[in-house]
Formats: structure tokens, C-alpha cells, sequence
């Protein structure tokens, strides 16, 4: 996200004129494109390996409204028998690194299961990301689980780390999430550049755009907040402007001594995830029961 920042001072050399001739939009989703997701090559027979009948992880392709083929990995819970639906949590990852990472490690209380589909552009989905096709593509991936058989339509987490903070927020503004996990999110790229870079006039280059803050105060939905002590590009600040905003009930978990990279790795990510989710059937049950 720095890397897009600083991409951003080389258009504002570009000029007024220019912009208002091209748009911000034409302008902005190249630089999207090269510098804010900017996927890291695959090795894509380990990406199609990660999937087998034995493991419970089924292999997962969707077409986009546009024909595009977007790819991931379904990993249901241990004890999951035919005819049963489960919760479910999706995930949508952040910059550059595609999605694999979380389909060893993912793992929760009780029946969740775990949604992981890959960006356009990352892993072996086709197309080119900006951030008008992951947003759309993200709600067409929540609108076909919730309509799978084997999905508790009513208890589907959103997960989001880092710049996938913004598209779970963005879904959750939208759709009927149970409720919201935000790792090391941020509450604007307005707020990021300003921070960054105090010089370049970002809140006019960026618009509206990846403004999460605006989008919080609507999403009614509890939230999971997991910020990263040392976090150099999301800093802990900004995902506590975030969480101010929020229009549920919020939890903040704060990693020591983490940056923001490799969070995924640590022990006490996990344990906060699961902590969350376990309250979150504490809650079912209590309501059920009341």
C-alpha cells in the first residue's frame, strides 16, 4: 500500500488538466493494477495440490458476470457430515500474496468452515485487479456460498487482512454478515498517504476511494479488530480511527511486538480468531435458548 502511495505522488506530476481530461478512474485502477495488488508468481501445481478428497478441502472455481474464472479452496469443518449446514467464514486477503496461505492454517471452534478465493490476478484466478472488480467479485463470492446447500446462510464471517480489511467492510456494508474480522485493517488510504506522505495531495488523487471509515458507522455487525503493534503500513492508530466508527459492538486484540507482515504465522492470531468465533456460538446459543 506504500508502494501505491508512492505511485500516486509520481500522477500528481501529471497534472490537473490531465486528470480532468482522462478521469480519476482511468487514471488510478493502472496504478492499482502495478503497485496495490501487483500478485507475486505461483507455483501453481501446489496450488492444485492443496486440494484432495481426503484433506475435506474442495477446489473452487467461479465465473464472474464478465467471464471471469476466479479460483480457491473450500475447506469445510472435521466433523461436517452430509446433509448439515455449517457456518462459514471467508477470506479476503490483502497485497500482493495470494490466498493459500490461509488453507493449512485456518481452523476454528465447533463447525465453521473456511472460504478462501483468490483476487483477479492472484493464484489461479484470471483477470486484472482493481478495485472495482475485487469489490464486485467479493460480493459474488459471499452470494454463492450463502446459496450452497451446505452453508448456514445466516452465519457467514468476513474476514479481511489487511487491504482485504476494506473489501470485508465493503461486504459487510452490503450483504447480511454475521459478523466482521478486520486484521490489521485500516480506517482510509486518505488517512495512510496523509501519514506517509504528509506532502502530496492524496485526499485529492484518492477521492472516495478505499475509505473504509465511510463505510463503518452502517455495519450494525459485531467486529473483530486485530492490529499489529509494530505495524509499519497500517499502523495500530488507524485501525483504531477504524474501529471508533463501527456501528456494532467491536473487540480489539493487539498482537506485541507483530509487524504487519506474518501475522498469519503467529500462535496468538489464531487464538484472538478463535476466540471470536467461539463467543459468536455463545451468543447463538444464548438466543436460541432465551
Amino acid at each position: 500500500m506504500i508502494r501505491f502511495a508512492a505511485a500516486l505522488a509520481a500522477a500528481a506530476a501529471v497534472g490537473a488538466g490531465t486528470l480532468q481530461a482522462t478521469g480519476i478512474a482511468s487514471l488510478l485502477e493502472p496504478l492499482e493494477q502495478r503497485y496495490l495488488f501487483s500478485p507475486r508468481p505461483v507455483d501453481a501445481g501446489r496450488l492444485r495440490a492443496l486440494s484432495t478428497p481426503e484433506n475435506g478441502i474442495e477446489e473452487v472455481r467461479l465465473l464472474t458476470p464478465d467471464g471471469v474464472s476466479l479460483h480457491g479452496w473450500l475447506k469445510r469443518p472435521d466433523d461436517w457430515r452430509a446433509g448439515e449446514r455449517y457456518p462459514l467464514v471467508i477470506v479476503y486477503g490483502g497485497v500482493r500474496r495470494e490466498i493459500s496461505q490461509f488453507v493449512g492454517r485456518s481452523g476454528a471452534p465447533g463447525h465453521w468452515g473456511w472460504l478462501m478465493v483468490n483476487y483477479r490476478g492472484f493464484g489461479l484466478s484470471e483477470g486484472v485487479p482493481t478495485e472495482r472488480a475485487v469489490l464486485d467479485d467479493a460480493k459474488e463470492i459471499y452470494d454463492w456460498a450463502a446459496a450452497r446447500p451446505d452453508v448456514d446462510a445466516e452465519s457467514i464471517v468476513v474476514l479481511g487482512r489487511s487491504l482485504g480489511s476494506y473489501v470485508a467492510v465493503a461486504v459487510a456494508a452490503e450483504r447480511p454478515a454475521r459478523a466482521v474480522i478486520l486484521a490489521t485493517p485500516f480506517d482510509s488510504f486518505v488517512a495512510l498517504g496523509q501519514k506517509h506522505f504528509p506532502h502530496l495531495p492524496v485526499s485529492w488523487l484518492v477521492g472516495g476511494r478505499f475509505d473504509p471509515s465511510a463505510l463503518a458507522p452502517g455495519i450494525g455487525a459485531p467486529a473483530l479488530f486485530v492490529l499489529a503493534e509494530n505495524d509499519e503500513v497500517t499502523p495500530v492508530e488507524n485501525g483504531r480511527a477504524l474501529a471508533s466508527r463501527w456501528g456494532g459492538w467491536t473487540q480489539t486484540v493487539l498482537l506485541p511486538g507483530a509487524s504487519h507482515y506474518g501475522i498469519e504465522r503467529r500462535d496468538e492470531f489464531w487464538r484472538s480468531v478463535r476466540g471470536f468465533l467461539a463467543t459468536l456460538e455463545k451468543l447463538a446459543t444464548f438466543v436460541s435458548r432465551g
